[in-house]
């Protein structure tokens, strides 16, 4: 009880050098603490942007994708196939009749060509652990109204002039003509009627007309008129079509581990577990105004909105997704994807790996990590760079920097109490109690120093979090699948140009690190009060009290 009194009563006496040596203890454990941390937040976001594929469970992907620069040198009939998927053909006469209303979906492929998901079952299975297909199509919504095409011909006034000579009375012909002219008069006669009057000359046309004969009735003639086209330009056809452009994935939902989206990167609502159910892309979804319970049509068919997705892989390629078999059928392409997702076996066999893909089909690309960390620069690449050859020296020189400074100030420490020791030692204390009253002096230092120490480390951390610093990286311009997954991810879209990107430098602390930081605090107090309590037992009594504190 004795010993613990005086250590306490010794720390509170010497409250300067229990402060000082504290409070570099805990600096020393702090600068640990922040500087691996913030080593740690760089190499994670690092490792996102050059890693991309590892969000999403896989080493590599498969696919027929075809470069710009590539077409020229294309085979006839792959070139063929290129235009044949990718043709767009808007017969107006196929979508509905004039006046009505249509709305159709078209998917493309683009340049990445389809093949058949058999090959799924034809990998290696000593390379290949795991693998999930996929399909990404771009769509070309069109809609608007059926067009009315009338046109309106106007010709000239034309006038036909025609002759034909008509045969006269026949005798018994003119002998009925009379016969009529008499019965009329004796018509009027016997009605009492003025033969000037118009009632009587009305009863006389009459009969005259009645036995005129047919020839003088009706002129039945042809006339032939020559031949003549008419020809007139309506110009163009005036539409309200209006076409959008976006893009779908297929989701090889038997896989909850490793595909184009995963179940832990739903952000709201859930993951496909029923027919008729697509996913949106949250971005996609806040532009269109959509949320979950809402339904969206595609393809012809309602679709029931379940989630939203914010996908780590290919953050603006699809906006939205459906099970692998509904895109297939929806978009005529059954049995058919254009991507493969692989998982290696081994993480040191993907080089082996990737031969043995290549040779599944003609045209089979495979991309693999280095394909995308290739096309990142900027000062994310530079900073994670930096921090990991220098992280290690700049720890180490940390720590002999604070072993240094402790030991001087426990050194310093001991030469000052010269006189106490030596009236110790007078009293009876034995060399291996004074060493462990200075070593018990020092440990208690060092876990004061790691309490302080590791508080400073969390609050440094929260305060680096606070000003939300970020670093850039830079996705080169590239025609591979590599760089375009890059720029996807990166929130670039289909972009031809570079892509700039702000990476968020995220910070986090961990239990190991802290207690790595209060270690470096303990060892090293315990390392230079190995030092002082070594000095001090070899001390000599005589020595010790002819010195003056």
């Amino acid at each position: 009880m004795f010993y613990w009194k005086y250590l306490n009563a010794e720390l509170w006496r010497r409250l300067s050098k229990t402060i000082t040596i504290s409070v570099g203890l805990a600096v020393a454990s702090a600068i640990i603490i922040v500087i691996i941390s913030i080593s740690n937040g760089l190499s994670s976001a690092e490792q996102r942007v050059l890693n991309p594929l590892q969000n999403v469970g896989t080493d590599m992907i498969v696919s027929r994708s075809v470069s710009a620069s590539q077409i020229q040198s294309l085979d006839p009939a792959t070139r063929q196939e290129l235009l044949s998927q990718n043709s767009i053909g808007t017969d107006l006469s196929k979508l509905g009749s004039p006046g009505s209303t249509f709305s159709r979906d078209v998917f493309l492929p683009g340049t990445m060509l389809t093949f058949d998901s058999s090959v799924e079952g034809k990998v290696n299975q000593k390379y290949v652990s795991e693998t999930a297909g996929g399909l990404i199509m771009t769509v070309d919504h069109q809609s608007g109204t059926v067009p009315k095409v009338t046109a309106t011909f106007q010709t000239q006034s034309q006038t036909y002039n025609v002759q034909q000579n008509i045969s006269p009375l026949t005798d018994a012909e003119q002998q009925a003509l009379d016969a009529a002219r008499s019965a009329a008069m004796k018509q009027i006669q016997q009605e009492g009627l003025d033969p000037n009057s118009q009632q009587a000359r009305d009863i006389l046309r009459q009969a005259q007309q009645n036995a005129m004969p047919a020839r003088f009735k009706q002129f039945i003639g042809s006339v032939t008129v020559p031949g003549q086209t008419y020809q007139e330009n309506v110009g163009p056809i005036s539409t309200d079509i209006n076409t959008s452009t976006f893009t779908v994935a297929g989701v090889d939902t038997s896989k909850t581990n490793m595909g184009l989206i995963l179940p832990n990167q739903i952000t709201d609502g859930k993951y496909f577990n029923a027919p008729g159910q697509i996913i949106l892309n949250q971005s996609f979804a806040e532009k269109n105004n959509l949320t979950v319970g809402k339904t969206y049509t595609l393809g012809g068919k309602t679709w029931k909105i379940v989630g939203l997705v914010n996908p780590t892989l290919y953050t603006d390629t699809a906006d939205m997704y459906l099970p692998l078999s509904d895109l297939q059928n929806i978009a005529g392409k059954q049995g058919q994807i254009n991507l493969m997702l692989v998982k290696a076996t081994n993480a040191k066999l993907v080089d082996q790996t990737s031969k043995s893909l290549s040779a599944l089909f003609t045209g089979a690309t495979i991309t693999d990590s280095s394909s995308t960390a290739d096309q990142v620069s900027g000062s994310l690449v530079d900073a994670a760079s930096l921090t990991s050859k220098f992280i290690g020296v700049a720890s180490i020189i940390v720590i002999i920097a604070s072993f240094i400074i402790v030991s001087l100030l426990t050194l310093l420490s001991v030469n000052k109490r010269v006189r106490e020791i030596g009236t110790l030692k007078a009293i009876g204390w034995s060399n291996s109690t004074i060493m462990r009253q200075i070593f018990l002096e020092n440990l208690f230092l060092g876990i004061i120093g790691a309490a302080i120490g590791v508080g400073m480390g969390v609050v440094g951390i929260i305060a680096f979090n606070h000003y939300n610093f970020s670093l850039s990286a830079s996705i080169a311009n590239g025609s591979n699948l590599g760089a375009s997954i890059a720029k996807r991810f990166l929130g670039g879209g289909n972009s031809s140009n570079s892509i700039n990107a702000s990476i968020p430098l995220k910070v986090t602390y961990d239990w190991y690190l802290l207690c790595l930081g209060a270690g470096v605090s303990v060892i090293g107090s315990i390392l230079a009060g190995g030092v002082a309590a070594f000095k001090s037992s070899h001390m000599r009594a005589q020595e010790a009290l002819r010195n003056i504190e």
